[in-house]
């Protein structure tokens, strides 16, 4: 299918009605946007670039709360069971809701290295030679509307980034965060930084 045009005004008009909507928009950022934070205020873009490069984080000495419960016979209420009924072993944790035992414990300062996990780099060494032609079919499917086509190239690379997030399996967990999270995704723990990542169009 084609179009048509004869005359040199209807030409031109059609020229410039084409350039009037390419250049409403003329660029796209994916990524982790200045807004995106942790409950805790601690911007998404600054975890997400520790974990693509990896980094250290010290953690400053601390006082932990654990919480446990007791029976009526003063035995933990959770931990194993031996062949009499005798409760041994070490007890297991329970939520603060459930507990009636809690002890504070004093952490030492200490140091946490975390590895680098290039899931963005590597996304776009994967996919950045589509990225071109895509943007050429995308853009004459939305009629040459510039705002339009980056907004669904913006949603594409932001699919394929969340998909590198999800995939990245290399290096794992360390077995206690393993432990903690109950699963070895290590981009993955409560999914805020998967579902961080966005894209915003500009003019």
């Amino acid at each position: 299918m084609g179009i048509n045009f004869k005359g040199g005004d209807k030409l031109e008009q059609k020229l410039r009605e084409i350039a009037e909507k390419v250049g409403k928009a003329n660029t796209v950022k994916v990524g982790f946007l200045e807004d995106a934070t942790y409950s805790d205020g601690t911007p998404v873009a600054l975890i997400a670039a520790t974990n693509e490069y990896g980094g250290t984080v010290n953690v400053p000495e601390h006082d932990v709360t654990l919480h446990r419960k007791i029976d009526k016979n003063g035995n933990f209420a959770a931990g194993t069971l031996d062949e009499e009924g005798n409760r041994i072993g070490a007890s297991q944790f329970v939520k603060t809701s459930r507990s009636n035992y809690d002890t504070v414990h004093h952490v030492e300062a200490y140091t946490i290295t975390i590895p680098a996990r290039p899931y963005f780099r590597g996304m776009i060494q994967k996919n950045k030679g589509d990225w071109g032609p895509q943007l050429g079919k995308i853009i004459k499917g939305a009629d040459y509307d510039s705002a339009v086509a980056l907004g669904r190239l913006g949603q594409l690379v932001k699919e394929q980034l969340q998909e590198s997030i999800r995939d990245f399996s290399d290096p794992k967990n360390a077995k206690s965060t393993i432990a903690k999270k109950g699963f070895d995704k290590p981009l993955v723990e409560k999914s805020v930084m998967l579902n961080s990542a966005d894209f915003e169009v500009n003019e």
